[in-house]
């Protein structure tokens, strides 16, 4: 499994899948389905809707064909919200 770090930039629960930012400006597209396991960082279970835009987040995912698909989501959310 691979590992990204970055801010969620786009998060599409219709469509199953997240964008997120990396530090250094790069896009990264992560698709997750139901068996994705989200984790905020206090440490509490999550789900992916609990994911906000701008929440800091550590992605971990496997590589099928030319998609990623997020197996973990650990995140931050962003300050500002609750």
């Amino acid at each position: 499994a691979s590992k990204v770090v970055g801010d969620v930039g786009l998060l599409d629960l219709e469509k199953n899948y997240m964008i997120l930012v990396t530090k250094d400006g790069k896009l990264v597209t992560l698709d997750f389905d139901a068996k994705t396991k989200a984790t905020q960082i206090n440490p509490t279970p999550a789900k992916m809707a609990d994911v906000g835009l701008g929440s800091s987040a550590v992605v971990q995912y496997t590589k099928a064909g030319d998609k990623n698909i997020a197996t973990n989501l650990e995140f931050k959310p962003a300050k500002g919200g609750d």
